[in-house]
C-alpha cells in the first residue's frame, strides 16, 4: 500500500534523550533500533516507522452502532493477579477509516481467586468481524465464569461450539436474516477466539489453562525469552508462515487445552497476530521492547498501551495484548 505522507526522521539528540532504547540486530545491514521518545503522543518507533497521518473516523459502511473506540485500556491488581490489557486500532484501519476488529474481555471471581481472559481477532475480510469479536469474548468469559460442564471433560469443546452458535445468532441480527445462517456468519462476522482460565498454584505462582480457535497466540515471558505456548502462524514446509486464518464459527473436531505454570517473575501474554507477527521469535526490536518493559516491573496502563501502539513499517494490523503477572502475596 502507499501512504499519503512521510514521517520526518527524529533528530539525533532526541534519540539520545530517549526514555529507553533497545538495539537488536535486524535482517539488514543496519541494526534494528527501538526508541521511546519523550514527546508525549508520539509512538515508539521500532526499525523503520509507519508514516504519520491523522486517523479517520470509522466509516458508516461498518455501522453506526455499536460505538467502536480506537483504543481500549485496562489494568488492575487483586487477589493472586496483576493485569495489564490493551487493544489498539491498527495503522491501516486508522488510515482507511475501518474499525478495530480485535477485542478482549476479562472477568475475575474474587471468592475463588479465579481469572478468565478471552481475546479475539476479527477476520480482516469479514466486514462486521469487529461485532463478532466483541460478541464471542463477552460470551466466553461469562460461560467460563460458571461453566455448565467440567472443562476437563469436554467442556472446552462445548464452549467453542456454543460461542460459534452465538456468533451465528449475532450475524442473523446484524444482517437482518430471517434465520440463522452459518455461511453468512463466517463471511461477515468470522473471528478467532483464545481463552485463559488462571488460578493460584499451590506451590506459588499461577496455573493457567489455555485453549483457542484461530491464530491468536499465547506466550510465556521468562528470563527475557518469549516461549510460545499456543497459536500463532503455522509455518509451511518451505519455512514460510501461512496467513490463512481459521476461526469461528468453524470449530475443529477437537479442542485441546494446555496447562502452563507461571512462576513468580514470569508473565503470561495473550495476544492477536497484530502483536504476534512483529514479535516473531522475540529476538528483534519488538521483543526487546516488551521484554525490557515487562520483565522487571509492571508498567502503568498507559505505558503498556503506548508500547503496544509502536510504529513499525509493514506491521499495521490491529493489536491486542493481555499480560498476567503472579501477584506477590
Amino acid at each position: 500500500m502507499r501512504w499519503s505522507s512521510k514521517r520526518d526522521k527524529p533528530a539525533e539528540n532526541e534519540a539520545e534523550q530517549a526514555v529507553s532504547a533497545a538495539t537488536v540486530s535486524g535482517t539488514g545491514d543496519e541494526p534494528e533500533k527501538t526508541t521511546t521518545d519523550r514527546i508525549y503522543g508520539e509512538p515508539i518507533v521500532v526499525g523503520t516507522p509507519t508514516p504519520v497521518f491523522e486517523p479517520k473516523a470509522v466509516h458508516k459502511e461498518f455501522g453506526k452502532a455499536p460505538y467502536r473506540a480506537d483504543t481500549v485500556i485496562d489494568g488492575w491488581s487483586g487477589g493472586a493477579f496483576t493485569i495489564r490489557a490493551a487493544s489498539v486500532r491498527g495503522y491501516l484501519h486508522r488510515y482507511r477509516g475501518a474499525p478495530r476488529q480485535d477485542d478482549f474481555a476479562i472477568t475475575v471471581d474474587q471468592e475463588r481467586d479465579r481469572l478468565t481472559v478471552a481475546v479475539a481477532d476479527g477476520v480482516s475480510g469479514a466486514k462486521y468481524s469487529h461485532i463478532g469479536a466483541s460478541a464471542v469474548v463477552r460470551y466466553a468469559t461469562q460461560w467460563l465464569d460458571d461453566p455448565p460442564e467440567p472443562l476437563d471433560d469436554g467442556g472446552w469443546y462445548t464452549l467453542f461450539k456454543s460461542a460459534a452458535w452465538t456468533l451465528i445468532e449475532q450475524a442473523a441480527t446484524v444482517l437482518s436474516l430471517p434465520q440463522a445462517d452459518a455461511e453468512q456468519a463466517e463471511r461477515m462476522l468470522a473471528t478467532t477466539l483464545t481463552c485463559v482460565v488462571c488460578e493460584p498454584h499451590p506451590d506459588g505462582g499461577l496455573s493457567a489453562v489455555v485453549a483457542g480457535v484461530g491464530d491468536s497466540g499465547v506466550w510465556l515471558l521468562a528470563d527475557g525469552k518469549f516461549v510460545p505456548v499456543l497459536g500463532g502462524k503455522q509455518a509451511s514446509a518451505s519455512g514460510l508462515s501461512s496467513s490463512a486464518v481459521v476461526g469461528l464459527p468453524r470449530v475443529p473436531n477437537e479442542v485441546t487445552p494446555l496447562t502452563i505454570i507461571i512462576e513468580p517473575g514470569q508473565v503470561l501474554l495473550v495476544g492477536t497476530d497484530g502483536f504476534g507477527d512483529p514479535l516473531g521469535g522475540g529476538e528483534g526490536g519488538v521483543g526487546g521492547l516488551f521484554a525490557s518493559m515487562l520483565g522487571d516491573r509492571v508498567p502503568s496502563q498507559l505505558e503498556f498501551a503506548h508500547a503496544l501502539d509502536f510504529s513499525r513499517e509493514t506491521f499495521d494490523d490491529d493489536r491486542t495484548l493481555v499480560a498476567i503477572w503472579p501477584r506477590a502475596s
